[in-house]
């Protein structure tokens, strides 16, 4: 059985993440992620960024792009090992760009690191997910 205090404290530092991700909050975002130059992030159709100023750098772009982003996080599954812990949930998605209107959803995964008690992100990875029709 997972130790449910450090599962809540992963599953509110994924909030954490959602909440400044909502926001366009770069000074948020920032916060959030651990100081490790080894971070790595894939938005969807993106390639893989490697580094802390990459990093924020991607999501500074993000959020000086977008007007809205809205999500509904939905099947959130938490695995918790040592000081390491990865969630894994979808995103219904929807963003504001260019004064288009956008919805859809993303299967993400976010590794976390335990670093002097607050668990920090280390690793983002968002797919497209494409609907049938």
């Amino acid at each position: 059985m997972q130790d449910q205090p450090e599962v809540a404290a992963v599953l509110e530092a994924n909030a954490a993440f959602y909440r400044a991700f909502g926001a366009l909050d770069i000074d948020q975002m920032s916060a959030i992620w651990s100081r490790d130059d080894s971070i790595r992030c894939v938005h969807p159709g993106w390639p893989l960024l490697t580094g802390r100023e990459p990093v924020i750098d991607s999501w500074a772009g993000i959020f000086n792009n977008a007007a809205v982003m809205q999500f509904d996080i939905v099947d959130v599954e938490v695995t918790l090992e040592a000081d390491f812990a990865w969630v894994v949930c979808t995103e219904r998605l929807t963003s504001v760009q260019g004064g288009q209107v956008a919805e859809g959803r993303v299967q993400t995964t976010n590794l976390f690191r335990k670093e002097a008690g607050q668990w920090l992100i280390v690793h983002h990875h968002g797919s497209p997910l494409m609907t049938r029709g």
